[in-house]
């Protein structure tokens, strides 16, 4: 239905143009009479070259249109699969999608990515990320918010991938660059900032949590999880300050933690499983328990390294009034997710 319509209206313009065009052909050649016939059809000639010409730009939008329809039509398949399971077919779908053109290109490489690390191929991952940081690099500069975005995801499927050396390299050169760009609160800064810390032979994940606690507030999951690792009470969580992403991401699900779970994943830049974990954190949780709360942040911290800005701030402003009802508006947790607000995605 949508492709008749274009089709009609392509159709409608061009007649419409021709149609206005050869009665003001008509006057022109009416005024020129005097220098003969042949002025009349030059400007007929023109008239119909630039219809022609537009009829040219409306038929290659309508079959850029046509791609970008496969594409998206391919990636909600993609994600469909990834959700219930199909990591297999969620990559199929992802590479024939990204062999389609570039429309939503970040997104098919970081679902494509994501798929290859729920299989376990974390070389693929690797291979997956660093194209897309090489291209960003290449085409949009080192300080472009998609090319932090893939430096970040980079470094995570190192890390996961157990290259630690280079996945601390490569954070601690992102971290410097958001900190720069994005100040020390964006969810791309805590990212790198987490990274560096799993990768550094002596963590100090205790001053991160007491810089998250100034940031975030006392009981925000990154600073409770921060404090967590600092002194690990459980084996999953001892994978994960010592930078073993998989291994904490398997003993999380196999513990049916959803609210960890979905952290690793975001850790991991799988952020379509994390959104779906915080999703049904959020669902099994009453709204007035604080759990609820700290899964719709995180929600909206995974919205925003999607790049999805509008989403975002409409959770986070449902994150502040229910911080407001729990805890009073000049709370740390208030004030953190209310400026959370003001922060952009790539």
């Amino acid at each position: 239905m949508v492709e008749r319509t274009r089709s009609r209206r392509a159709v409608e313009l061009t007649l419409a143009m021709l149609v206005l065009g050869c009665p003001l052909a008509c006057v022109v050649a009416g005024l020129a009479d005097r220098a003969g016939p042949w002025v009349f059809a030059v400007v007929a000639l023109l008239v119909v070259a630039v219809a022609w010409l537009k009829w040219r730009e409306v038929r290659a939008r309508r079959a850029e249109r046509r791609v970008e329809d496969a594409i998206h039509d391919l990636y909600e398949d993609a994600l469909d699969r990834a959700g219930r399971g199909d990591h297999a077919g969620a990559a199929a779908r992802f590479e024939e999608a990204i062999g389609r053109g570039d429309h939503l290109a970040f997104d098919l490489h970081e679902g494509l990515a994501a798929a290859h690390l729920a299989l376990g191929d974390t070389g693929r991952a690797v291979g997956v990320w660093r194209g897309l940081y090489e291209r960003n690099l290449r085409d949009l500069g080192e300080d472009a918010l998609p090319t932090v975005a893939a430096a970040n995801g980079l470094a995570a499927a190192l890390l996961t991938h157990g290259e630690r050396t280079a996945a601390g390299d490569r954070y601690r050169d992102t971290l410097d660059r958001c900190r720069r760009l994005l100040g020390d609160a964006h969810p791309e800064t805590v990212a790198a900032l987490n990274g560096v810390t799993r990768t550094d032979p002596d963590p100090r994940h205790g001053q991160v949590a007491a810089l998250y606690e100034e940031l975030f507030g006392p009981s925000h999951p990154d600073t409770t999880m921060a404090r967590r690792q600092a002194a690990p009470d459980d084996p999953a969580t001892a994978r994960l300050a010592a930078g073993d992403l998989m291994g904490a991401r398997t003993q999380y699900e196999r513990a049916g933690q959803t609210s960890e779970l979905a952290m690793v994943l975001r850790e991991q830049r799988d952020l379509i499983g994390a959104h779906g974990a915080y999703v049904r954190a959020a669902e099994r949780t009453d709204p007035r328990d604080p759990a609820h709360v700290a899964a719709l942040a995180g929600l909206a911290r995974v919205m925003l390294l999607q790049g999805d800005d509008t989403n975002a701030a409409v959770q986070l402003a449902a994150v502040v009034e229910a911080c407001v009802a729990l805890y009073g508006a000049d709370h740390p947790e208030t004030v953190a997710a209310a400026r959370l607000r003001d922060l952009r995605s790539r």
